[in-house]
């Protein structure tokens, strides 16, 4: 279970600076991950200004498999190779992921485009704001022509329910990067027909407890939060939220701190919560 070593080892984020340098060195596609919040109902900025030379990946609509019932499930690879493709992108692409909260929803699409086997792909640190911060150029959006991508996909990067029961009771940690309330079950989950609570023996780290001003916290300071969530970064690690987007967040984390068997329960909360085979744990 997990990532492959050769991936991990592999840089994850690029700094607006570094990003900048890189683009006056090479073409780089970046890419614009859009979701609506589903907490707080707030919809992404998708008529917003872009970075230069963005195409969007939208996880509401064509960037996930809706056929699930499920809100953000992970595309099959022929599906999503498809999606790419019609944005111009090949599996040699240069990409670069961003958002435009910060950090939200990019680390979601840098893992799924993991999963598919890319390898030059890392995510802009600080997203769209800390590159307008910067005083960086933005441009309207641009169209690309239609390319192949051929998809090598890679086991590991996510898991399935049945992963997930088969984890509980083994040295496997589920951290569930949901809010505290939500994780105890003390509020109502914001997608209707889902139980309240978490998987048993699930830890949480809230994924915003990794973050500062739209950015990841520094290596050290991130070992610290899992630190005191007691989780063992040299143990397997599966993570979970509400639909498999912020559970990303988590996983980049562990890994920029060394982890090395972490992968993502696709379903997350809103297909274990909604199905009563399986056991909800509440905190109150």
């Amino acid at each position: 279970m997990g990532v492959l070593k050769e991936d991990v080892m592999a840089p994850v984020l690029l700094s607006v600076g570094e990003l900048a340098n890189t683009m006056q060195q090479k073409p780089v596609t970046l890419v614009r991950a859009l979701m609506d919040d589903p907490v707080s109902k707030t919809p992404d900025s998708r008529t917003a200004m872009v970075l230069p030379a963005s195409v969007d990946f939208d996880l509401d609509n064509e960037g996930s498999d809706h056929t699930t019932g499920l809100p953000h499930s992970m595309p099959s690879a022929n599906d999503l190779a498809i999606y790419l493709g019609n944005q111009g992108i090949t599996a040699n692409t240069p990409i670069t992921v961003y958002d435009t909260r910060g950090i939200y929803s990019a680390p979601r699409v840098w893992w799924m485009l993991k999963a598919l086997g890319h390898q030059d792909v890392y995510i802009l640190n600080g997203g769209q704001p800390a590159w307008e911060k910067a005083a960086l150029p933005v441009s309207e959006q641009q169209q690309y022509g239609k390319l192949t991508y051929q998809a090598t996909p890679r086991p590991g990067w996510f898991a399935n329910s049945g992963a997930v029961l088969q984890a509980i009771n083994t040295e496997a940690q589920l951290v569930d990067a949901r809010s505290a309330p939500r994780f105890k079950g003390e509020v109502s989950e914001p997608r209707e027909g889902v139980r309240s609570g978490h998987m048993p023996g699930a830890f949480n780290i809230p994924f915003d407890t990794l973050l500062k001003s739209g950015h990841f916290l520094p290596v050290e300071q991130l070992k610290a939060v899992f630190d005191r969530a007691n989780i063992d970064l040299r143990k397997p690690i599966i993570c979970t939220c509400g639909s498999g987007v912020t559970a990303c967040i988590i996983g980049v984390a562990a890994l920029l701190c060394g982890a090395t068997q972490v992968s993502v329960y696709d379903g997350s909360w809103s297909e274990w919560g909604a199905d009563t085979q399986y056991p909800v744990v509440k905190d109150i």
